[in-house]
């Protein structure tokens, strides 16, 4: 029987956005429009200094997200 390769755990980058999702009604955080109905949009978290990380939503191809990274 054959053995599974053994791999490292990917490690995580907090300031990586963490998945593709929709947001209708949420504002971009780099233009600041709104998030269409059917416009997918990437999400994160800011740490706040009180409380829970607050969700935040980006265009997915935010032409002002392209000129800041």
């Amino acid at each position: 029987m054959a053995r599974a390769k053994k791999t490292k755990a990917p490690e995580f980058d907090r300031d990586a956005w963490e998945y593709l999702t929709f947001a209708p009604g949420h504002e971009c955080s780099a233009c600041h429009r709104p998030i269409g109905d059917l416009e997918p949009a990437l999400r994160g978290a800011i740490d706040r200094t009180s409380g829970a990380p607050a969700p935040v939503y980006r265009h997915d191809k935010c032409p002002t997200r392209a000129v800041a990274a």
